[in-house]
């Protein structure tokens, strides 16, 4: 992989993964202030805004990264801009139709579609961060476009600390006001107006500084004469079908709204318990959202990267980065998943203060594994432009969830619905992964890349199940308290780390060349070489 894409992709993982550990921790103070039914209603809102943001936006920041870079690989730094503008006028139309769509549309999404009134308020608050998170977006991709990550990165932790500080502070304050439930779960909903807010400033001022740079070395004296609205007609034309993938994952939530609190309900749930099981249901996602953060950050560097190469039909460095994301996605993916269904328990009492949802935590958590290899194989799929092919996947993956719902929720109850998302995103995988050895040819090194990376996770949870089973029978952590579950959690998690790590070394899983890609990666190789777990590189600098 290129230095610039691997530093991008750093860039990116680590101001992903703060934000996503923002977006993680924060939902233990919510559900500790606000409690579970508060949580599910707050959860049961999000899809209708997640799918009008998607429509709103269209698909277009990807689209802009795309059609920045091939400019830009043509020296063409004033149709760059073209791109941008042309981009932001879309998105201004679009925005305000899908805020007009969900603001006025509240009451009847509310009482008809979602049979649940106390989420129409929330639906209000939603729908005016729609004006704002489109435009935001386009700023992103169009410094994506030229692989620069910082402002995307530097963006993405200011909206999530400004989203959080307004969710935590909103709803303690509102909960110490005895103030409705429902109010609550909007009150909270509104951080995500404020943090777009703020995003969309960070973004805007990158930008400024962009503009500044571009007139005094004259980058757009010349080719400024794009036609906007053909050009536009184009982005739309490409846009669309990435639209539609990215529509398919808030799909599936919104389908996970429309039909598990009904099963839940006709179970025997009262309305109450059913926003109680679905708020404990989403207990699980912050760990799935951390998990998936490498190959979320990995796919927004390699579209860009892998659309220059295809523009210059460098095919084998197609290959390369094929191959390179695909064995990154699996070695940091895998060894989390099954720490996360080993360590369910304390990492729920840890987060949660409670046990509650266990068993449907660790199913879930075998879902991230499937579903970072179908995003990241997603996104070396609209690389190569091959942009229908996911959204037909995601869509075959939406139907078998809402089969699996019908099927495994009268069966296991709220865990079926885990179980069906699992299957789900296993299905998605294995057609995106096939469609991209078939489109490519790349050629796939089941040992390396599969195989090894298994061999050393089994490594991993065995030594890591000893030590957790001694450590409860030791500790009585099912009665301990919940700081003595944290930092049985924590510290077994960073042993459990270390294990794999000498296990991919040992194994050879990894090289020189991956470590290289981490952060502090050159100290790594060092420390290794000294523990003799690793030959010494002729390339390698001294210590």
């Amino acid at each position: 992989m290129s230095n610039k894409l691997v530093k991008g992709t750093v860039i990116l993982s680590v101001a992903t993964l703060f934000t996503k550990i923002i977006g993680s921790l924060f939902w233990a103070p919510f559900q500790n202030i606000a409690g579970d039914e508060t949580v599910g209603l707050y959860r049961i809102s999000f899809p209708f805004y997640t799918i009008l943001l998607m429509i709103a936006s269209a698909g277009i920041p990807i689209t802009v990264s795309k059609f920045v870079a091939e400019r830009l690989s043509n020296d063409d730094h004033a149709g760059a801009r073209r791109v941008l503008k042309a981009a932001s006028l879309i998105l201004s139309i679009s925005g305000l139709i899908a805020f007009s769509l969900l603001f006025f549309g509240s009451e009847f999404i509310a009482n008809v579609m979602l049979n649940n009134p106390d989420t129409e308020s929330s639906l209000k608050v939603l729908a005016c961060a729609i004006v704002f998170v489109p435009i935001m977006a386009v700023y992103r991709g169009y410094f994506q476009g030229h692989q620069q990550m910082m402002p995307t990165g530097v963006s993405q932790v200011v909206e999530q600390v400004v989203r959080v500080g307004t969710v935590i502070g909103l709803t303690y304050w509102m909960v110490q006001a005895n103030l409705p439930q429902e109010t609550v779960a909007a009150g909270a909903t509104s951080g995500a107006l404020t943090g777009a807010i703020a995003g969309l400033v960070v973004v805007m001022w990158y930008n400024s500084r962009d503009l500044k740079a571009a007139r005094r070395s004259g980058l757009n004296a010349t080719g400024a004469h794009e036609p906007l609205f053909p050009l536009a007609k184009k982005i739309l034309r490409y846009a669309i079908p990435i639209s539609l993938a990215s529509l398919v994952l808030p799909l599936i939530g919104l389908i996970d709204s429309f039909t598990v609190p009904r099963l839940l309900m006709a179970e025997g749930n009262t309305a109450s318990m059913t926003n109680t099981l679905f708020g404990i249901y989403s207990r699980g996602e912050p760990f799935v959202n951390v998990i998936s953060t490498f190959s979320s950050s990995l796919t927004l560097a390699l579209i860009p990267a892998i659309s220059a190469h295809v523009a210059k039909q460098e095919m084998a460095a197609v290959e390369h980065k094929t191959q390179q994301a695909w064995l990154m996605t699996t070695i940091i993916s895998l060894p989390s998943c099954v720490m996360l269904a080993i360590l369910a328990r304390p990492l729920n009492v840890m987060m949660y203060q409670d046990d509650a949802g266990t068993v449907t935590l660790s199913v879930l958590a075998f879902s991230a594994i499937f579903s970072t290899l179908a995003v990241t194989s997603s996104g070396i799929l609209q690389g190569l432009g091959h942009n229908k092919v996911p959204v037909r996947h995601l869509l075959i993956g939406a139907v078998c969830k809402v089969i699996g719902n019908f099927v495994f929720i009268p069966i296991m109850g709220i865990a079926g619905s885990a179980l069906a998302m699992v299957l789900a995103y296993l299905v998605v995988c294995a057609l995106n992964m096939w469609m991209v050895i078939r489109v490519t040819g790349v050629r796939l090194s089941l040992t390396r890349q599969f195989i090894k990376p298994g061999f050393s996770t089994l490594i991993m949870g065995i030594a890591l199940t000893g030590a957790y089973l001694f450590i409860s029978d030791t500790m009585d952590l099912e009665h301990a308290s919940r700081l003595t579950n944290t930092l049985a959690a924590l510290s077994l998690c960073v042993v459990a780390g270390v294990i794999y790590m000498i296990a991919l070394i040992v194994s050879k899983t990894i090289t020189e060349q991956e470590l290289r890609m981490f952060p502090m990666g050159t100290r790594l190789i060092r420390l290794f070489t000294k523990l003799k777990l690793m030959r010494p590189s002729k390339t390698d600098i001294p210590a």
